[in-house]
């Protein structure tokens, strides 16, 4: 299960740097993908990556160091969901 979840993880980067990448190219008219033409598909990228991160890293017999970085990107999916909300993208 651990493995699974850290393919998961490294294939949800994979996609939130594609979907950077076309988002990028869309939005500086570069050329036109019809998704990306605001953040919202980067913004949902983001928060399921950081989700699938805290999970592959969380520990339940941690250091402060080890908790820190689970919480960190718990609070970077969290922003990123409270920006969805309010319609920034």
């Amino acid at each position: 299960m651990r493995r699974a979840i850290h393919f998961l993880g490294w294939m949800g980067v994979s996609l939130t740097i594609l979907t950077l990448v076309l988002t990028l190219l869309t939005t500086y008219q570069f050329t036109y993908v019809k998704y990306f033409d605001s953040y919202y598909t980067l913004q949902w990228c983001i928060f399921f990556t950081m989700v699938i991160w805290a999970i592959n890293m969380f520990d339940f017999k941690a250091s402060f160091k080890n908790v820190a970085y689970p919480v960190a990107c718990i609070l970077i999916a969290v922003g990123t969901i409270f920006f969805i909300y309010m319609k920034v993208y």
